[in-house]
């Protein structure tokens, strides 16, 4: 099987996943190019799917031996990620790290949430060795008396050393859920040589309307809440799933719309300012009677720390 943006697409709609052609397109094109990438884009748009549907038609199409699945944290050091020592028994031993184990196993790394890392102490060594240069690391594997070094592809390894060599085949597919001005600045230097950035968009309003057409389906009452953040399908999904089990007790349509509202949106909107806070309930009352209107101005006051009108 060829690895190509039309077998993803295949493999996103087997999932009930819909993703607009040009991010397949582009995403295809960057591993085809060569580089790691990072995918970013507003909550819910199926980023982390999309990274490990990647890595799977990569499998079929034998680029990987599969893929290792992580998530990045602040606790990251070169320990998690390249390796280091670690005490046994018989003495202190080389443990390698998630990436060198991803590598010497032939399989796709695929990171989610990547701006929870620290970028510098993460990755260490491994920004010179993507940007095509080999290093040298300071440990050795039992058994052996050269240091290790990993060497990218169409590099000689460094003389005396026990090489592990990155296959050219090999990528990163990492997420990232925010990528505001700031978050770039501070990733400029570390990543942007290193890594294509393909953004995964909303799909169009009449691919919400298809996806959540069935059951649940009252969540489309709130599909205009994407005007004041750009919702992804997945929290419409995930909220349909609820309204279909919420459904079965038998609630008042008001009810039902508050507490769909409550349980998958209003965190979605942390963050906005007191004028859109204001504009957000406005909208949402217009859905609930008095007693869940009630109740919605009071949680929306809470959550967002804004005021509201009586």
């Amino acid at each position: 099987m060829n690895f190509t943006a039309e077998e993803l697409g295949f493999a996103a709609k087997r999932n009930g996943l819909h993703f607009p052609d040009h991010v397949l397109d582009q995403l295809v094109a960057a591993i085809d190019a060569g580089k790691h990438v990072v995918l970013t884009g507003p909550p819910g748009t199926g980023k982390t799917t999309l990274a490990y549907l990647t890595a799977e038609v990569a499998q079929r199409a034998m680029l990987c031996t599969g893929y290792l699945p992580t998530t990045a944290t602040t606790e990251w050091t070169t320990f998690e990620t390249i390796g280091g020592f670690q005490p046994t028994s018989e003495g202190l031993i080389f443990r390698p790290g998630m990436f060198v184990d991803a590598i010497e196993s032939g399989r796709w790394l695929v990171i989610d949430e990547l701006n929870r890392s620290n970028f510098d102490r993460a990755f260490g060594q491994l920004f010179t060795v993507l940007s095509g240069q080999a290093v040298v690391l300071p440990f050795k594997r039992g058994g052996r008396i050269q240091p290790l070094s990993l060497v990218p592809p169409g590099v000689d390894p460094p003389d005396d050393t026990d090489a592990i060599r990155l296959p050219a085949s090999w990528r990163i597919i990492a997420t990232m859920n925010v990528f505001d001005k700031n978050l770039l600045f501070e990733m400029s230097y570390a990543l942007m040589r290193r890594f294509a950035f393909v953004e995964v968009t909303s799909p169009s309003e009449e691919a919400y309307h298809e996806l959540l057409d069935g059951p649940g389906d009252i969540v489309r009452e709130l599909l205009p809440l994407r005007r004041f953040r750009d919702l992804g399908p997945a929290v419409y999904l995930d909220a349909a799933k609820f309204a279909v089990r919420r459904e079965e007790d038998e609630p008042t349509r008001s009810r039902l719309i508050y507490e769909i509202f409550y349980g998958y949106f209003l965190p979605q909107f942390e963050g906005i300012d007191d004028e859109l806070a204001v504009d957000l309930y406005e909208s949402v009352a217009t859905l609930l009677d008095e007693p869940e209107r009630q109740e919605a101005r009071r949680t929306i006051g809470e959550v967002l720390g804004t005021p509201l009108p009586v």
